[in-house]
This record gives C-alpha cells, structure tokens and sequence, in this order.
C-alpha cells in the first residue's frame, strides 16, 4: 500500500475517494462480449450502430407521420381557403404573403452562396502527402498489383467524397466511413487476389484507415461548436479539480519512489501526445503506452508484485488529472467514429479505451457526495475560495518534499564519493614520491630486491638453455654430414683460383 493510502489522523482518510469497477462492468450491456463504454450508454460500437438505426427508423416514422398529418392539414386549410376566396371572389395574388415569397424564392441560388462555394484544389499537407506515399509504398509491396490499383482507386474516391461533403453532420459522416470498412473489406475478402498478399486483411483495413485519417483529418476531426464547448468546459472542471490528486483520491500509488513518479510523468505525457496524433491506431497507441507505464507505477508500489485491474482505473483518474490533457472528449470520439470497429471492442486497446470513458465519466460526474465531504468545502476547494489543507496525504506536496530530499541525498552522495577519491589521489602521490626517492637514492626495497634476483636467474636459466639448444643442433647436423654452404662456396672459389695460376 502506498504512502497516500495512509490516514493523517484528522479525518482526511474517510474521505478519501475509492474507484472501483468491475471487468463485467466494462462489457457491452448487450451481453456481446465486447467492450461497451458509458457515451454508448454501456454498449459496443457495434451495438451503439445497430440502437442508433433502430432509433432512427422510429423517429423518421414519426416525423413522417406528422409530416403527413401536416400535409393533410394544410390542404385541408388551402380548401376552406380557395372556398372562401371564391366566395368572396378576391383575386389569389392578393392573398399572398411576404413568407410565400420567401419561401419560393429561397429555392433559387444565391449568388453570394454559390460564390462561397466555388471549388479551388487543394493543396496536401506535408501529413498528407506523407500518408498518401506511405500507403502506395505498402500497397506495392505486399500486394499484387491488380488488387493494389483497384484498393488505391477507391481510397482516394472515399477520401475525396469524404472532403467533398465536409458539411455532412458527424454521426452521418461515421456511417458511411464504417460501411466503406466493411464493404471495402468484404470485396477483399472475396477477391481472387487476396491470397497473394503477403499482409493479412486486417494488416491492409489498418492501412486504409490510417489514410483515411491522416488524410481527411480536418474534417473528420471537426471540433464543431457544441463539441468544442465541452472540451473547453471537461478541462476547466479537470483544472478546478486538481486538489483531489493531492490524497483525495485513493489509489495504492507510492510516490515516496522515484520510479513511481517518474513513470507517472510518462503516462502523463502520452495522454497529453493523444491529440498531437492523426490516425486513430496512433492515438490508440499513445494510449496503450500511457496505460502500460500506470500499471508499470503500480507494479513499483507493489515491491514488483502486478497489479490488478480493479487498482488501474484510480491511477487512470490519477494521470487524467494530473495532465488535464486537451480535446480529449473529441479525440474519445475520433477514436470512435472512424477507428476500425476491432480496435474499440476487443484487446488491449479495447480494454483501455473503454477504460478512459469510464474515467472521464467519472471525472465529469464527481463530487461532494462521491468524496464524502460537505458540499461547502467541495465547493471551496473547487472554486480556489478555500485552501486545501496540507497533510501527509498531500501528493504533490509529497513528491515536491521527496524531490528535494532525494536531490540532497544525491548530493551528499557525490561530495562523500568526492572525498574518497581526493584521500586515494593523496594515497597514490605517496606511493609514487616513495618510489622516485628510492630510485634517486639508488637503493631499493626488499620487495624490489627480491623481483630483481628473480629477474637474473629468469635471465640466466634461458642464456643457458639456449646454448644447449646450439650445442645440439651442431650434433644432429655433424650426425646427418650435412656440409656447410658457405664452406662449399669458399672451396669452389680456391678451386677456380688454382685452375688460372696453372694455365
């Protein structure tokens, strides 16, 4: 257990907020087996597409059937008006009203709006153009050109229709992306090709997904109004809440170790990189690792041991605190909007993604009640009215303190280190002075004596084996009669000598 987990003796432990959720919790209320998220209102996205159609056809029959009952109704009133008027036989111009001009002229184009909506080429971002050079890359060489051509055509339609309709609304917008998926994957999946790919299909649905994102991201990630107002308004409740990460919030981190918090910053970090990211695999990365370096602070506090599943969502809580990360809510819905369905429903990222709904729904939906305080005091502590009270609970005072201390440890570390090494050097110039006196004064020590004696009869033990090596070889040499060459050349030249003083 962690430091923070500790009472303060004052009261402050009672109130301390305990998070705990359970792996059904988190499953699809459908009974799928896959993950649900409470914006799903605890379905997966499957089910959330399936409930979104059903409610759909329901209220387009009742719009429909008040459409009509309009319909009839205003004929009826143009009945019993055409009777009155031709009763009172008023010519029908008279009867027209400013709306009804209105109303028939607004068919027509404007001008100005036709003017707004001239079409210019766009010019690709350094992304984009990365984007679409990475995906010909892969399409060239893992699959076979045929079934390459015909997949590059149609991602670049969809990307095309995609920023042709920017103006599409954003839930109409996800459906057609999502059918392109299945469609495009299913023609795959029956084309005569596919077994000549050397990526599986899903490898190839990541790829176009990552064009599709990176490329149109402007206007897939749209932070319409409404979106962006309550972005603007999670992250100024995120910044009036940032005292609970001060030991309101139970979690079993132990921040009295410097891994722990140094693995803390890092999940802090990758929340925050979410945003900075364009494809959904890459934000579904960032937070793969942010998760992976909490459950790696929790396996810190633990003395190595793991941790469980039920203690990951408090250090989630923890980071989305302590980083307020921007855009978050429109990134949770990038994700899934355009994310291929596999990604949010199953696996590591599925559970993680599910995971961080469930934190911002909780951050969104905490208060006094759920930290078991008075509602004045939330109120003041939310509002900056009044002042957290600084206890042992108090983490960020605790790691500033621990901080501190640690870096005085070092430095006490470094100075005894310091002056270890200046009584060696001391030591060492003592030897060496020693030495260079003995040698000056031409005398040496015993020790020295000693290895020079030895020296001598090492010197003299090889001179003597060598001369018995000589002696030796001029046996086996007088043995085997082998003459000497040089004395050969001399015999020869005394020979020739001899042979001219005759003649």
């Amino acid at each position: 257990m962690s430091n923070d987990g500790a009472d303060d003796g004052g009261g402050r432990g009672s109130q301390r907020l305990r998070v705990q959720i359970t792996e059904k919790e988190l499953l699809c209320v459908n009974g799928c087996g896959f993950y649900g998220t409470p914006q799903w209102k605890g379905l997966c996205s499957k089910c959330w597409r399936n409930h979104q159609v059903q409610q759909k056809r329901v209220e387009d029959f009742a719009r429909n059937s008040f459409e009509k009952f309009e319909e009839r109704r205003k004929l009826s009133t143009e009945s019993r008006s055409l009777t009155l008027k031709s009763i009172l036989r008023k010519p029908p111009a008279s009867f027209s009203t400013p709306n009804d001009l209105a109303g028939s002229s607004s068919a027509l184009p404007l001008p100005t709006a036709s003017a707004d909506f001239v079409v210019r080429p766009r010019q690709l971002s350094p992304d984009s153009s990365h984007a679409y050079k990475t995906f010909s890359e892969f399409l060239r060489e893992n699959i076979p050109p045929s079934l390459g051509k015909d997949l590059n055509r149609q991602v670049r339609h969809a990307v095309d229709k995609i920023i042709e309709n920017e103006h599409m609304p954003m839930e109409e917008m996800s459906d057609s992306v999502q059918q392109f998926y299945q469609g495009v994957s299913d023609k795959m999946m029956r084309h005569p090709m596919i077994s000549y790919a050397k990526v599986s299909v899903e490898h190839i649905m990541e790829e176009i997904e990552t064009l599709i994102c990176s490329r149109a991201y402007e206007v897939l990630f749209c932070a319409r109004s409404d979106e962006e107002v309550a972005d603007l308004s999670l992250q100024d409740r995120i910044r009036s809440l940032h005292w609970v990460t001060g030991g309101f919030l139970e979690t079993t981190l132990d921040f009295s170790q410097s891994k722990v918090s140094d693995k803390i910053d890092e999940a802090v970090t990758e929340m925050i990189d979410i945003n900075s990211h364009r494809s959904t695999r890459q934000k579904l990365e960032c937070l793969i690792r942010c998760s992976r370096a909490i459950f790696e602070a929790l396996k810190e506090s633990r003395s190595g041991a793991p941790a469980s599943a039920d203690e990951f969502l408090p250090g989630l809580i923890y980071v989305i605190l302590k980083g307020n990360p921007p855009l978050i809510q429109s990134n949770l819905k990038f994700i899934s909007r355009f994310s291929l369905p596999f990604r949010v429903m199953r696996g590591e990222s599925g559970y993680y993604f599910t995971n961080l709904s469930c934190a911002l729904q909780f951050v969104q939906n905490m208060n006094a009640e759920s930290l078991n305080m008075p509602k004045d005091e939330f109120e003041g502590y939310t509002s900056g009215r009044q002042a957290v009270p600084l206890n042992k609970l108090n983490c960020g005072c605790n790691q500033a303190l621990k901080s501190m201390e640690n870096s005085v440890t070092l430095v006490n570390q470094l100075l005894d280190r310091q002056e270890q090494l200046m009584k060696d050097m001391e030591q060492f110039d003592e030897v060496i002075q020693r030495d260079r006196n003995e040698v000056s004064e031409g005398r040496l020590s015993p020790e020295h004596e000693a290895a020079l004696e030895e020296l001598r009869k090492i010197t003299r033990d090889i001179q003597e084996s060598e001369i018995e090596l000589f002696q030796k070889s001029d046996l086996v040499l007088s043995s085997l009669e082998v003459r000497d060459p040089v004395r050969e050349v001399q015999d020869g030249l005394e020979e020739l000598s001899v042979g001219a003083t005759t003649t």
